[in-house]
């Protein structure tokens, strides 16, 4: 017996959640955009968003051919940031699942990274709503899928395309605050420029710089205490003197200094956001402020801690956290380094500096982080991989 349809799993990081998502099997694959409107960005906290259409309505995880039953929707939280579109994320570990589209198009959408596999399913077809990113943002990163040049379109497909390396004509705000919020606005924070204090606290290395699949435990625990999160790198001689990793000059983090940020795909991101390509930026505690507020962000103390995040212990000490209202991706931290912790670049005002904010942010080309892991789509890692290798970030152009 056969239905026409193919049925794939969808779920979440904490197993709150668990469906079987029907689609139309002669559409497939199909090639959707990744989407990088602000909506979808400071909704998600991600770079950019995509997903495949249902055929009709999510279903139940033992649903199949001839045997529908109605996904049980209620461990997810509903936010609606416009009248035709809903969008539904997992109350525990934030992962988004579903988006539900009204009006004279009625559909559901299914986050790609949600699924348990793509291939044959759904892929990358365009680059949408670069517009708003002021710099092209992560289409700058993720240029080809299997050799091919990913289409890059002004608004949508109807419209123009884009060239690589585009940014807005429109000047991006010069500021010594970099500005983030969550879609809300419960979530509205800025990031100073650093300083010695950013210098202060001791970290070991991430997979993004160290592999841990093939690095000694000694290494990755950063026994020269480099700053690593700090460009240029740098580290405290037997003075106590900041003095450059490279050249052992002696150094004081200002203007000239950046963060650094890079792309995980790592299973654990994947599932706790619903999506392939989670990005952060590595920044130091202290430089991390809410908006309003005189003493930086506290996330450990929960008398202290923002009102609006939820915490999600995705794994022993590493916590995630995200907005309980729009659900979007904000933190990443853990108890090895709680003062430097990881803040996800799809919040950063785009006024500021562009999507990429590569006034601020120092971007790794040498490594994806868990790239041995990308088992769902291991095109979109490899097709990340190569668009970093390519990159050239500003200071090189110069």
């Amino acid at each position: 017996m056969s239905d026409n349809l193919t049925y794939v799993k969808a779920s979440c990081h904490c197993g709150a959640n668990a469906f079987q998502i029907p689609f139309l099997t002669s559409k497939l694959p199909q090639g959707t955009d990744l989407c990088h409107c602000n909506a979808c960005r400071h909704i998600t906290g991600e770079l950019a968003v995509h997903c495949a259409v249902l055929e009709g309505e999510p279903l139940s995880a033992d649903s199949g051919v001839g045997d529908h039953k109605p996904a049980d929707l209620s461990n997810l939280t509903k936010y609606s940031a416009s009248e035709n579109i809903t969008r539904y994320f997992c109350s525990t570990c934030s992962a988004y699942l579903f988006y539900e589209v009204k009006g004279t198009d009625p559909h559901w959408s299914v986050s790609t990274g949600a699924l348990e596999r793509t291939e044959g399913i759904v892929k990358v077809g365009l680059h949408a709503f670069l517009a708003d990113t002021l710099d092209g943002g992560l289409a700058h990163h993720y240029r080809q899928l299997n050799g091919v040049e990913i289409p890059r379109y002004e608004f949508d497909e109807t419209g123009k395309t884009l060239p690589l390396g585009w940014k807005a004509e429109k000047e991006a705000k010069k500021d010594e605050r970099l500005h983030a919020y969550c879609h809300c606005r419960s979530l509205d924070f800025y990031i100073t420029r650093p300083t010695e204090l950013s210098a202060l606290p001791y970290a070991p290395y991430p997979d993004a710089i160290c592999p841990v699949i093939q690095t000694r435990l000694a290494t990755i625990r950063n026994r020269k205490d480099e700053k690593w999160w700090l460009s240029p790198s740098m580290r405290a001689d037997e003075s106590g003197n900041l003095v450059s990793m490279e050249t052992g000059e002696r150094v004081v983090p200002g203007a000239h200094t950046k963060y650094l940020a890079g792309h995980c795909v790592c299973p654990n991101c994947r599932l706790g956001s619903g999506f392939e390509v989670q990005s952060w930026s590595f920044v130091s505690r202290a430089n991390v402020f809410e908006k309003g507020a005189t003493e930086p962000l506290e996330l450990m103390h929960e008398p202290d801690r923002p009102a609006c995040l939820k915490q999600y212990l995705s794994s022993p000490g590493k916590y995630r956290e995200f907005c309980g209202t729009c659900g979007a991706t904000c933190f990443w931290w853990h108890v090895g380094r709680p003062d430097v912790i990881d803040v996800s670049v799809g919040l950063i005002d785009e006024r500021d500096d562009g999507v990429r904010a590569e006034d601020w942010l120092r971007w790794y080309k040498k490594r994806v982080a868990f790239i041995e892991k990308a088992k769902l789509s291991r095109e979109v890692a490899r097709g990340l991989v190569e668009g970093m290798a390519a990159y050239q970030d500003p200071e090189e152009k110069d």
